[in-house]
């Protein structure tokens, strides 16, 4: 049986993606592994019973320019460390999902003759796929307009296209349809700010089901269900009427294949992030996906505003299934193939 490694971290975007492409692959009969580095990709792999392997990887700073000095060094350490598990299980190909922690494993499967395919969720290519893309045997892209690669669409788990309002509303205790508030996968101190200020508000006009990230100060209060982090969330998918989100291509790919009506509060360009989320999310709302709530305007009033008016559209009128439903299978067959020449 041929193994391949599924490679990524740091964020839910770069993991979720890559576990729906493993889904297929094991379907196919390969072996699956994960490579990551030290972020929420272990917990995630291993919620999902496939073996995971850390090595030290290196994020560039937009901070800190001078921290990027330890990169070549802590770089090379990582790249030793993922040959030895590359060769351990006689790998046969890399699957690199973006991020800084697939960057040593791809750099090391190159090294070792490995085959590499890499794929880029967000509209604008960020910089370790930058890198891949150039010795990738395949770059495949999630939205048309990225440029580079094979526009394929965005892998999404199977599963979230079966979840159970019903199962949501018996382990959460909420009677009707929910608006779900998510705060990426690192949850998001702006959003969270806001909703519980407004959480009086927004409960008047639904149950609220909002997801935070680690968070203690979270209001109590009849209609608001807080959660640090969610599992289950093709069920509350199902249950939800309305989702707020960040503006990462993952979570956007997931509501917008279900149907729901979406408001966006992408993370802005800044030292933390090149503005992707926003590129992302205008993409979307140019083609009538979502409404977006810049984070330099989002207040009380401007977010009770925006749900009130979504709860209005009609849910089968606001959005399309952007991102095929088949794309991990079409990663997949691309991997096989790749491995037959």
């Amino acid at each position: 049986m041929r193994t391949v490694l599924l490679a990524g971290g740091g964020t839910g975007g770069h993991v979720m993606p890559a576990i729906a492409v493993g889904e297929e692959l094991k379907k196919a009969g390969f072996n699956i592994i994960f490579g990551g580095g030290s972020g929420m990709e272990k917990r995630i792999a291993e919620n999902y019973k496939i073996p995971f392997f850390g090595v030290q990887n290196v994020r560039f700073s937009r901070r800190n320019i001078l921290e990027n000095v330890k990169i070549p060094i802590l770089l090379g350490k990582g790249i030793s460390q993922a040959k030895k598990v590359l060769n351990e299980y006689k790998t046969a190909a890399v699957f690199a999902k973006g991020g800084y922690a697939s960057l040593p494993w791809a750099l090391a499967a190159k090294s070792l003759n490995i085959p590499v395919v890499c794929h880029e969720s967000d509209l604008s290519m960020g910089l370790s796929n930058k890198l891949i893309s150039r010795f990738a045997k395949k770059t495949l892209t999630s939205f048309p307009e990225t440029k580079g690669g094979i526009c394929i669409g965005n892998p999404i788990r199977g599963e979230i296209f079966s979840g159970s309002k019903e199962r949501a509303r018996k382990k959460y205790g909420f009677s009707g349809e929910i608006l779900l508030i998510l705060g990426g996968s690192q949850g998001a101190a702006a959003i969270n700010k806001c909703v519980f200020q407004s959480a009086k508000a927004l409960t008047g006009i639904s149950e609220v089901v909002h997801i935070t990230g680690k968070c203690t100060e979270a209001p109590d209060m009849k209609g608001y269900h807080h959660i640090e982090y969610a599992d289950d969330i093709a069920d509350l998918y199902a249950a939800a009427h309305t989702v707020v989100t960040r503006g990462g291509a993952g979570a956007l790919a997931e509501i917008s294949s279900l149907g729901k009506r979406m408001i966006v509060i992408p993370l802005p360009k800044s030292r933390y992030s090149r503005g992707d989320q926003v590129e992302n999310a205008e993409y979307y709302m140019k083609n009538g996906r979502c409404r977006i709530i810049f984070e330099q305007q989002l207040a009380v009033s401007e977010l009770v505003r925006a749900v009130e008016s979504e709860r209005k559209l009609p849910l089968g009128k606001v959005s399309d299934a952007h991102s095929a439903k088949k794309a991990a299978d079409i990663i997949a067959e691309v991997i096989s193939r790749e491995l037959d020449y």
